[in-house]
């Protein structure tokens, strides 16, 4: 009898919950907008239904799937009328409650449900399967009658509205099926294969529409049918996900079938169609009762003519909807979806006053937006309501989705059973040997058929059984266990496995005889005995015995087929009429319900099979190896022993195991020596003596003799014998009779099979010394096989396991029950072999270079030796491949079963692993790690593995550490302790970047001036940066302090003016002013750079706003800080417009890449006043820069659009732009072009649209189709280069930018597209371009714009010639970007600076800047940073000329020296912006000395008068602005000092004596030259990538504001487009350990260019890295940290990654050295590096000499431990223990000292106690050594490619000293015991007993000197003296040094 565990009362959870729950209530509000005629007539007929819903209350319930640490729980579903629970919990009590719906009706039916969202959509879905790639939605299934709610555990939930009412919903693999209610009118009715008469829907998502089912039957001479599920007889009973099958009842035949559930494939979908009569549509009518779960939404569902009764027609409609007028204003609204966040498959929620109103309404196809782009998805189609006549066109049917395909149906019984047929319950279930039944409960007769399946040869289908009975009322599997419970017909409970009974099962809280019902619950205490405990009864002893009747047992495990009546009176003394057990219930797991007829509920668990490991390892093998039937019996047996009352409290779990093995083998355990005398005390030891008391406290000779023989007296006997000076303690002798010679019984089950069941637990032994977790199992597991060797006489297995363990010796002699007639009759298995299968002779074989045969191993039992041996194979056939070493090395088991022509439980997949490379790897090694990883070998499993076993192993770990390739997995990495690369690699699996360690828990920085209290640090906008980044690259200056404090714009500035005596106060007071508006200019242009500085280093917080720094115009006069305005003096109205919106930019430039914004956040940061500002504007705009603005909604695009606020206007278009680069976004076009008249048609609406708008509209196009080419596009905006004035009193103000930016987007559209589109049309391009550059006659337009600028303008008369002052600028730039790089000759001369005076009078010296910089784009290649490059830029008449008057001696009157100077300032400007554009961002030497040599030049004319006054302050210092900020481009990111200074020197020019050339502009340019300097906080610098040049000619383009109104020649937005060519290139090294921000030493190296080859050069990092489009090779240096190497032919791609996620790299410390920060000189490293050569130093660790090694904490604790307070010297121990500490950590290797440590312990241990086990792995390592040690001396490739005795030695985990030491103190220990225990050996050698000695010194030193058995020796004369010679011709296997023992043993006992 099997008695069930942990039994409780048990109710449902939501039936109490529901108590306090309010339940359904609905507040009334009034909406007349969405009142429609008939909606209460409509909603009360919503809840009519034809089902009886007597149904008060139902739960069901599921496993949690919160994994380990929701183990033992589950979730419970419970519904109650309109509520439903959802529960979570397990069987302690604590359930909490996840969630609870109240719904509007009646809910019919809850049920867990889970959806996918697939990543992209399959064209007609080529896969038939179920499973789809993509996003799981899991959430909760809600049915009413007329619409499935869905809530998602996400936090999403749908509502899906059903043209039918609802019968039942199943759940299917990632969808549901819907089973509708058939009226009985129906049944009368003929079948017609029509879609409208399916039974059957299908729902894969419920934004999709429920599809109906078809189905596919097979048919005569194997001709298939297929067609759509009408059959209304054809119940669903059970569905299952995995397998996906569902499995139906039909009540016409009485028959059930299985049906396989997969995805419909396309010619089935049209088969079906085909079948469909379109000539019948006309005889479709309107069905006249609709289905009242119809809405006026709801799709057309007409009913066959002449039956009046709700059909279903699921068909679309091609007219259209067929609505009122009225109702259509309602058909567009969305499906109500609330959730956090905008979900992909849904929209914006739709506002509904009513909450039964929404359940009226379905998604329309115009607001849902679909699961992916393709045609597979459908939105919902339309739907109606019919009235009464009305008539239709054609529908067109939906596609079906699922199609049910029939594998199997059974017989057809003689007698029909009808409806009472159908099963009541059915599922799935596996036997103990992993057969897979589906089972159903015939209630009607009290039947459970069974029915055995599985996969089908081709895995396409599933192959079925003969139909098995077996007589119950009920059932339930036991899923976690595989087994059945079965409730008899008599109402008891059995457990089964499969159809085979085991055993019944006892729960201890139920009556056991016929109790009335009415004392059912007086007889039940809540505490009953359960299982394990004391079990008190009144009747005898004996009734409770856990030792059944053999034939008892025998009868209980049978097969189905035997009847129950002849086993009743086995039963006889437990009662079987108990009929208070109703029915079973809520499987899930080990655990399920009891319900009993009074209604009472208990909840069960069933026991396990075992709790030991090694017992679970040793079924698991006799599974393998027995026939399936026998095996299933046997662990029937076996759980029937385990689980009998009270068996677990008595006796250990071996003990039971080894007596019901050995008794299904036939034993008599109890005369067995094996069986413990406690165990057979126990086993008769009742429960009414176990609570008699004790008759005497006093001990006895038994407990005394259990003292003496126990494993404390045999470790501690010897010391206290020789300590005290006592005698040896003799055993009591025994004075019990010998026990009676019995013999084995050869009818028991196992009898036959007892060699298979040795040989499988032989094969588990050698896999549990493969655990060191399992050595107590190991011992229990060879006392068993000792005995079964001895009976089989297997004298070599013997005396295997005597070696192992020496106490077998000890067990007491009794005659073996297996005879030798019985040996006769054993089977024994092929693979049984008379040489011992050991896994540890294999190795030692193979170092030895040996050939011993493949090793044995069980699949999925032995997986320890399968991988050891596998790896070993790999490590000792190096040059042999993978697969081939290791089928060369191992050998499988053949089950059983294969035999009998049955698939195998157990399948093996190690053999077949995937390689991550599809060729092998050069360095073996390396394929040993990477083998390791495969494998799933982690350092925990390291740790598992026996010390001599992973040694081998750990060296390869160890030595492929340092250099180890680029392209493993991450895993590997991390098994070699390369965590810096593992981490690396993981950036590529992280789907959202995360933001830098300890980013929100970071300081600001310190006050910038401490002196002024009260002051807001955190409102300067600049308080977020990376501080530790910035400290650690800029850790000498404070260069980053003095940057905030010159960007600053949100304080008072100082007007530190002294008030002269004759000054009154008004007029000082307006010199005060007039000082704060010269200093406010320059704080005005401070917000541009900001933004720069501070682009992507803030992280905002989802529920707060982002805080915008005010922008103060205000300032204070010392000494009493009085303020100062603007009051007194005139200012420029609308000042501070654009200051704003840069204000505004900057602050939304701080938001990081990666945060996680979305539309909801971008609104709650809208200004409290709902009006639109400045600030706001330059935020959107921001926002878009950073690609945040794509997650914004359409709707609100369009609200902020609508408003006409200009600023918010030109932030938005140009943000979305940005956000939409190169995409040639449809929908972002169209909102473009409505700003724009040249992209709308001739006769459209004219809009009144801002100059300022149109400007950033038309740049906007140009990004929007940036690099595509698009000719459309570019034709546009060609002409909108000339756009002429007009009409009427359009673009006539600032046409210059409007020019502009049209001549700019087309270079966007065009960049570099010059010379692969030299068509006639392009030469046109060309051509116009070069027309607008320099002029004409005006050319007649042509298309719309002829219509559209016939009328004239009233305001500018230009004449017939092109205005060159407009379009030069925009023409020359797009010129020059058309042709990029193109080194186009013709293109080039045009843009050549005139080299003749009369040439250049007619070109604007301002233009000569923009042609020098066009002609640089052109021959890009051909710049270079250098002085002679800038003077051939220069024709040589400026050169001459230019600032040379009244030194020359020329008449003055034919040179105007003037116009020679301005040229000459704007062509070095051009050439100085060219230097700067081709080398930003790249830190060039010779560039920034190039342009310092500029800038020097042009410092020189401004200060020098005579100089100044030939080219003008304004036009030098335009230049000089030029120059600046083409420095900073170059040292963009490197926060370059020099730059710095000449920043801080031109904005010191504030006041009168500069008022006159020092502009608005020049502040602005400072100002990004200062932000360029330290961009993105010091992380970030410019891209040289074409796309990014194209964007940087936007933001830098050479003409800066004179005011802060100024857009006359270019927009101020556009000076924030460099952010489109920032990129992020620092690398910021971290180390992995403390995550601690560190310094390296970096190499990189370029690749080779026709003008440098090999050049490399070294930095630190945290550096800048150049692009890495110009590196070969990135090397992480030094000897502080491990080498990490970067290719750009291998792992760029890893590099690349890193940049993305912050550019933080990994780094581990090597032991022995500290971090740069710590040791910048590397003095305290080099004093470690001399404690590590000095031997001497090691008398004795300190600790802190410790730390300087290694962070490791175990190796420090370990150290603080031992050698805190310890002095010099100390006992030996710690000595040995020093030595090992200090060489592990200085070489690197602390993974060494557990095998240091142990192997010493196997030494010393070796003197008092020797461990056999221990032995093995030091001569495994000694083996392994020496095979190293061997090859190395000769000159050989040893394992580990090593050349030289003393690099072998220091690359070893190991050093030889040490294991010779070792093995020399254990040699000496053998020499010491021989000298008075030879006899024994020889007593061994002879074959004679050894019982009663020194049994464990000797299995050790035959385990070292690997003596052979005694039955080796036989062919030896022992008698005579043998000589040396002739023991080693006899024995040539062993070592002389051995065979000098044996031969000093002979001599001395001779």
């Amino acid at each position: 009898m099997i008695t069930a565990c942990d039994t409780q009362d048990f109710v449902p959870f939501g039936r109490e919950y529901v108590h306090q729950h309010p339940g359904k209530f609905q507040i009334q509000v009034q909406n007349v907008a969405h009142s429609e005629p008939g909606l209460p007539l409509l909603k009360s007929f919503r809840d009519i239904s034809i089902q009886d819903n007597g149904k008060k209350e139902q739960w069901t319930f599921n496993a949690s799937r919160g994994g380990e640490s929701s183990k033992g729980c589950d979730e419970e579903l419970y519904v109650n009328g309109h509520t439903v629970v959802w529960s979570r919990g397990g069987q302690d009590g604590c359930r909490t409650v996840v969630k609870t719906f109240t719904m509007d009706t009646p809910v019919i039916q809850a049920l867990w449900c889970r959806f996918v969202v697939p990543e992209s959509s399959i064209s007609d879905e080529i896969y038939t399967t179920l499973d789809t790639k993509g996003k799981v939605q899991p959430g909760v299934c809600v049915v009413e009658s007329g619409c499935v709610s869905c809530f998602m555990e996400g936090g999403s939930d749908y509502l899906a509205a059903l043209p039918f009412q609802v019968a039942h919903v199943w759940g299917i693999k990632n969808g549901l099926l819907f089973e509708r209610t058939v009226s009985p009118s129906e049944f009368n009715t003929s079948k017609t294969d029509a879609p409208n008469q399916t039974t059957v829907f299908s729902m894969l998502h419920p934004l999709d529409e429920v599809a109906p089912v078809i189905i596919k039957t097979g048919g005569t001479v194997g001709v298939t049918k297929t067609s759509y599920l009408t059959d209304n007889t054809r119940h669903i009973v059970f569905t299952s996900e995995d397998p996906s099958l569902i499995f139906t009842y039909d009540t016409m035949t009485g028959v059930h079938s299985a049906w396989k559930v997969r995805k419909a494939r396309q010619e089935e979908c049209e088969a079906v169609s085909n079948t469909w009569d379109h000539n019948n549509s006309h005889m479709f009518t309107p069905g006249q009762n609709f289905n009242q779960s119809s809405s006026n939404l709801s799709r057309l569902y007409g009913s066959m003519s002449g039956v009046a009764s709700p059909m279903v027609s699921p068909m679309r409609n091609y007219s259209g909807r067929i609505n009122t007028p009225h109702l259509m204003s309602h058909s567009q609204s969305p499906l109500t979806i609330s959730q956090p966040g905008i979900d992909r498959r849904s929209q914006s929620p739709a506002n509904f006053g009513d909450t039964s109103l929404h359940r009226l309404h379905t998604p329309s196809p115009q607001v849902i937006s679909q699961r992916s782009a393709g045609s597979f998805y459908r939105s919902p189609a339309n739907m109606s309501i019919l009235n009464e006549g009305t008539t239709t066109e054609w529908m067109e049917p939906i596609t079906p989705e699922i199609c049910l395909e029939h594998i199997w149906t059974e017989n057809a019984p003689a007698i029909r059973d009808g409806s009472l047929g159908k099963s009541s319950k059915a599922f799935f279930t596996r036997d103990l040997c992993g057969q897979q039944y589906i089972c159903y409960l015939i209630s009607y007769r009290q039947q459970l058929r069974c029915v055995k399946f599985d996969d089908s040869n081709d895995l396409r289908t599933f192959v079925f059984g003969t139909v098995n009975i077996i007589p119950c009322k009920d059932a339930v599997p036991v899923e976690s266990k595989d087994l059945l419970i079965i409730l008899d017909t008599s109402g008891v409970l059995f457990v089964y496995s499969g159809i085979t009974k085991i055993n019944r099962l006892h729960v201890p809280v139920l009556p056991l005889g016929n109790i009335s019902i009415s004392m059912l619950r007086q007889n039940t205490p809540l505490h009953s005995p359960v299982r394990g405990g004391v079990f008190t009864s009144s009747r005898p002893p004996s009734a409770m015995e856990t030792r059944f009747d053999e034939d008892f047992q025998l009868n209980q495990i049978s097969p189905v087929p035997t009847e129950l009546e002849e086993e009743s009176s086995h039963f006889e003394e437990f009662p079987l009429g108990c009929g208070f057990i109703h029915s079973l219930r809520d499987n899930i797991q080990d655990r399920f319900t009891i319900e009993l007829t009074n209604g009472h509920m208990f909840r069960c668990t069933i026991p396990d099979m075992n709790s030991s490991s090694g017992v679970s390892l040793c079924i698991r093998g006799l599974k393998h190896m027995l026939p399936r039937d026998l095996a299933i019996q046997m662990m029937g047996r076996w759980y029937t022993a385990r689980n009998s009352p009270g068996a677990v409290g008595t006796q250990s779990e071996w003990d039971m195991f080894r007596k019901c093995l050995l008794g299904m083998m036939g034993y008599d355990t109890g005369k067995l020596a094996i069986i413990s005398k406690g165990d057979i005390d126990s086993e008769s030891l009742s429960p009414v003596s176990a609570k008699r008391a004790r008759t005497s406290d006093h001990g006895t000779d038994e407990d005394w003799e259990y003292v003496l023989g126990s494993e404390h007296h045999n470790m501690v006997s010897s010391s206290l014998v020789s300590c005290l000076g006592l005698s040896e303690c003799q055993p009591v002798p025994n004075a019990s009779p010998p026990p009676q010679q019995t013999t084995i019984n050869t009818a028991a089950i196992l009898f036959t099979y007892i060699p298979a069941c040795f040989t499988a637990l032989h094969l588990v032994y050698e896999e549990m010394k493969l655990n060191t977790l399992l050595l107590e199992d190991l011992g229990h597991l060879s006392v068993l096989l000792w005995q079964l060797a001895s009976d089989l006489h297997c004298h070599l297995y013997t005396d295997y396991y005597l070696r192992d363990f020496p106490k077998l010796t000890l067990q007491p002699e009794h005659p073996s029950q297996v005879k030798e007639e019985h040996l006769q009759k054993l089977q024994y298995p092929s693979v049984f072999s008379s040489e011992v299968p050991s896994v540890f002779c294999w190795i030692l074989k193979s170092m030895e270079g040996q050939a011993p045969p493949p090793v044995l191993y069980i699949p999925n039992v032995c997986v320890n030796l399968q991988n050891v041996v596998s790896l070993y194979a790999l490590l000792l056939n190096k040059h042999m491949g993978t697969e081939q070493a290791i089928k060369k090395c191992l050998r499988k088991v053949p089950s059983s079963v294969l035999a009998e022509g049955h698939r195998a439980p157990t399948c093996d997949i190690s053999m077949s692993q995937s390689f991550h490379r599809s060729s092998p790897t050069q360095n073996y090694l390396e394929r040993l790690v990477l083998y390791m990883t495969q494998i799933g070998l982690t350092e925990k499993e390291l740790m598992y593995l026996p010390v001599g076993i992973s040694l081998p192993l750990r060296e390869a770990v160890f030595r492929c550490r340092c250099n180890p390739p680029s392209d493993w997995p991450e895993e590997a990495y991390t098994l070699i302790g390369r965590e810096d690369i593992s981490k690396l690699l993981s950036l590529h699996t992280r789907e959202q970047v995360a933001p830098p360690p300890g980013i929100f828990k970071r300081k600001p920085h310190p006050p910038v001036n401490p002196q002024v209290p009260g002051t807001k640090e955190e409102d300067d906008g600049m308080e977020h940066l990376d501080d530790e980044y910035l400290r650690l690259r800029y850790s000498e200056d404070l260069r980053v302090q003095e940057a905030r404090r010159l960007m600053q714009s949100s304080r008072p500035v100082v007007i530190a003016l002294t008030q002269k005596p004759e000054i009154s106060d008004h007029d000082f007071i307006e010199e005060q002013e007039r000082h704060l508006y010269s200093i406010c200019t320059r704080t005005m242009a401070l917000p541009t750079g900001r933004g720069m500085f501070t682009l992507r280093t803030y992280y905002p917080v989802p529920t707060e706003t982002l805080p915008i720094p005010k922008l103060c115009l205000t300032g204070k006069a010392p000494p009493r800080n009085t303020t100062v305005d603007l009051s007194h003096i005139d200012v420029v109205a609308n000042m501070t417009s654009w200051p704003l919106f840069h204000n505004g930019v900057a602050a939304g430039l701080r938001i990081a890449d990666f945060s996680q914004l979305d539309s909801s956040w971008i609104m709650f940061n809208r200004p409290q006043t709902n009006d639109l500002t400045n600030e706001y504007a330059g935020f959107l705009m921001a926002l878009g820069l950073n690609k945040h603005l794509v997650k914004m909604h359409i709707l609100n695009k369009h609200d902020y659009l609508s408003k006409g606020h200009e600023m918010t206007t030109i932030g938005l278009l140009l943000g979305i732009s940005a956000a939409m680069r190169s995409s040639m976004d449809l929908a972002t076009y169209k909102i473009l072009s409505i700003h724009l008249p040249a992209m709308l048609p001739p006769t459209s609406t004219e809009l009144n649209v801002a100059h300022n708008v149109q400007v950033a509209a038309i740049l906007g196009v140009g990004l929007l189709f940036q690099g595509t080419g698009h000719r459309h596009t570019a034709d546009i905006l060609l002409a909108e280069i000339g756009r002429p004035p007009g009409p009427e009193m359009e673009n006539c103000t600032d046409r210059e930018s409007y020019s502009l930016a049209a001549g700019l987007a087309l270079g966007l559209v065009m960049f570099g597209k010059g010379q692969e589109t030299m068509g006639t049309s392009d030469l046109s391009m060309a051509d116009t371009l070069y027309h607008f550059m320099v002029g004409g006659h005006k050319r007649p337009l042509a298309g719309p714009a002829q219509e559209r600028y016939r009328t004239p303008s009233y305001q500018i008369q230009e004449g017939n010639m092109v205005n060159v002052d407009v379009t030069s600028p925009g023409a020359t730039l797009a010129l020059g970007m058309l042709y990029f790089n193109t080194k186009n000759s013709a293109v080039s001369e045009w843009l050549k600076v005139p080299n003749t005076q009369f040439m250049l009078d007619q070109v604007r010296p301002d233009f000569l800047l923009l042609r020098t910089l066009a002609r640089g784009l052109v021959m890009w290649d051909t710049v270079l940073p250098t002085m002679d490059f800038l003077k051939d830029a220069i024709p040589q008449i400026l050169v001459d000329f230019a600032f040379q008057k009244n030194k020359t001696q020329e008449d003055e009157n034919s040179i105007d020296y003037e116009t020679m100077s301005h040229a000459y300032c704007n062509v070095v400007a051009g050439v100085s912006l060219v230097i700067g554009l081709k080398f930003a961002g790249s830190a060039n030497q010779k560039a920034f000395e190039t342009l310092q040599e500029c800038m020097d030049r042009s410092l020189k004319v401004i200060s020098t008068p005579h100089l100044i006054e030939q080219a003008g302050k304004t036009t030098v210092e335009n230049c000089m602005m030029t120059i600046l900020v083409s420095m900073a481009m170059v040292m963009a990111g490197t926060g370059s000092l020099e730059v710095m200074r000449m920043c801080r020197m031109f904005r010191g020019r504030v006041g009168p004596p500069y008022n006159q050339y020092v502009t608005y502009g020049s502040h602005m340019a400072i100002s990004m030259a200062m932000g360029l300097l330290f961009l993105g906080g010091g992380k970030y610098t410019l891209s040289t990538k074409e796309e990014s040049i194209a964007v940087m000619l936007c933001a830098f383009f050479p003409k800066f504001p004179t005011h802060s109104n100024d857009n006359r020649y270019h927009l101020q937005a556009f000076r924030h487009l460099y952010v489109l060519a920032s990129e992020l290139r620092t690398m910021l090294p971290r180390d992995v350990d403390t995550g601690y921000p560190c310094y390296i030493p970096v190499e990189i190296k370029f690749k080779d260019t026709e003008y440098y080859k090999n050049v490399s050069y070294k930095t630190s990092a945290p550096c800048t890295l150049p692009d890495l489009d110009l590196l070969e090779e990135i090397k992480i240096l030094g000897p502080r940290y491990w080498p990490i190497v970067f290719n750009c032919y291998k792992n760029w791609d890893s590099l690349k990654s890193l940049l993305r996620h912050n550019g933080t790299l990994y780094v581990k410390q090597r032991a022995g050295h500290l971090s740069y920060v710590e040791d910048p000189n590397g003095y305290r490293s080099m004093l470690a590096k001399s404690l590590t050569a000095d031997h001497s130093a090691q008398t004795c660790v300190k600790p802190d000499v410790i730390k300087a090694f290694t962070s490791d904490p175990k190796i420090l604790a370990l150290t603080n431990f031992f050698f805190k307070g310890q002095g010099q010297g100390g006992s030996e121990l710690l000595q040995v223990l020093s030595d090992v500490l200090y060489e592990c950590v200085t070489m690197e290797k602390p993974e060494a000292v557990p095998t240091h440590i142990h192997l010493d312990q196997i030494s010393r241990r070796a003197e008092c106690q020797s461990s056999s086990l221990g032995i093995s792995q030091l001569k495994l390592i000694y083996a392994y050594y020496n095979l190293e040690h061997s090859t190395t001396l000769q000159g050989t490739n040893s394992l580990f490619h090593t050349t030289t005795e003393e690099e072998f030695q220091g690359k070893q985990l190991l050093k030889p000293d040490f294991i010779l030491a070792v093995t020399s103190k254990l040699k000496k220990v053998f020499q010491n015991w021989l000298q008075g225990n030879e006899g024994c050996l020889l007593r061994y050698l002879k074959g004679e007993s050894v019982q009663g000695m020194d049994t464990g010194h000797l299995a050790a030193l035959l385990l070292w000197y690997d003596l052979p058995h005694p039955g080796h020796l036989s062919n030896i004369n022992i008698d005579g003296r043998p000589s040396l010679p002739a023991l080693h011709a006899a024995l040539p296997q062993l070592h002389a040094s051995m065979l000098m023992v044996l031969l000093t043993a002979w001599n001395s006992h001779s």
